[in-house]
């Protein structure tokens, strides 16, 4: 129990049981555009049935009812949603209902407990007095560590140690999904879990000592608004370093902990009273981070996704306004195949519309040169 009033403080994990502070599966009165295939966006009209627009909308962009939740679709072929501007009306068939998986939000007021590290604790070799290489525009996206009280649900999902094999825990689909996701993740008990080795398909666990945010890759330790995911080989040939013709896992070895500027985040106010100095660790990777990505790592706080309770949706970038990329980026997308419920599913036509649709969210980076954090 000391562990998890340890944990709670340092990340703002609820004390409630599910009972007492989750609500599972009841509508937020947010829906979820449907609008594939069209670059331009959809037309949201001022009344039923015209044709004059009001307002656009994009392909999976979240919009909100106008009316309570209980009564926004109740049988209208039109919906009434809610703009900058006053509201609009979309075809309900064109609508996708968004449901929270919990009504709980983060203990903001222990944001003031997320550290930053020093550069002087992180630098292993190397100053931020060095020449600096242009690696051009990066794009952001955020990754955090999971909480399991943000999940309820049956818990029939099995978690199982990487050395041992033994079972850590069995928790719901929806919080076993987004522990893989993230990497990181947070149990009810207190516990932080790593993913650890892929066997058969499916993720291992490691579980973290008292303290730790999370691990990288080649077990570089996770810092909240230090660490960064990205794509090594990208950031070596736009670096224009001599070895980026090696192997990735080559590549890797020589540029993890690079240190890299990005001048956008310099500045911005933490929680904790500190500034962003401006200085993020390449100490990571992820699935999509492919290219001109780099997703950064902010520990416990919100990461940003558009689909979440507000309270769930900030963190310190966001909130100085740098935002992550979202599904509405990008604009083009076709059918491909249907969902376990029926609805249909869609994969993206262009994997870079973003470079045009949200060119405002780039990041303007640099590979600060001989310059690597601590693991």
């Amino acid at each position: 129990m000391l562990n998890k009033i340890i944990l709670a403080i340092i990340f703002g994990i609820s004390m409630l049981t599910p009972k007492e502070g989750v609500a599972s599966g009841f509508f937020s009165g947010k829906y979820k555009i449907n609008c594939a295939n069209s670059p331009a966006g959809c037309d949201c009209v001022t009344e039923p049935n015209v044709t004059q627009v009001k307002s656009k909308f994009f392909h999976a962009e979240p919009v909100l009812g106008a009316l309570p939740s209980d009564q926004t679709q109740s049988g209208s072929t039109w919906t009434e949603l809610k703009t900058n501007t006053g509201s609009c009306f979309y075809p309900t068939t064109q609508l996708r209902p968004i449901f929270w998986e919990s009504d709980l939000c983060p203990q903001i007021e222990n944001e003031e407990k997320v550290p930053l590290r020093s550069l002087d604790e992180m630098l292993a070799q190397g100053s931020v007095q060095s020449d600096r290489k242009p690696l051009g525009n990066l794009f952001p996206t955020f990754y955090n560590i999971a909480d399991e009280s943000f999940h309820p649900g049956p818990k029939t999902s099995p978690l199982y140690e990487t050395r041992t094999g033994q079972l850590i825990a069995k928790v719901s689909e929806s919080f076993h999904d987004d522990l893989d996701m993230e990497g990181t993740g947070v149990l009810n008990d207190g516990r932080v879990l790593n993913v650890g080795t892929r066997k058969n398909g499916a993720w291992d666990y490691v579980v973290l000592p008292n303290g730790a945010f999370g691990i990288g890759i080649l077990n570089h330790n996770l810092h909240p608004y230090r660490s960064v995911a990205v794509d090594f080989k990208y950031l070596c040939q736009q670096a224009k370093l001599d070895f980026c013709q090696q192997s990735d896992l080559e590549v890797r070895r020589r540029l993890i902990g690079a240190l890299i500027y990005i001048p956008r985040l310099k500045g911005i106010s933490l929680p904790n009273g500190q500034q962003h100095d401006g200085y993020v660790c390449a100490q990571d990777i992820g699935g999509a981070i492919k290219g001109d990505r780099i997703d950064l790592f902010v520990g416990p706080l919100g990461g940003g996704n558009p689909y979440l309770k507000e309270c769930r949706f900030y963190n310190p970038y966001n909130r100085a306004g740098v935002y992550g990329l979202v599904p509405y980026d990008w604009r083009t997308y076709v059918q491909n195949g249907t969902n376990a419920d029926g609805s249909q599913k869609f994969r993206r036509v262009n994997e870079f519309e973003y470079r045009t649709f949200a060119i405002n969210k780039a990041l303007d980076s640099y590979l600060v040169q001989g310059a690597f954090c601590k693991p």
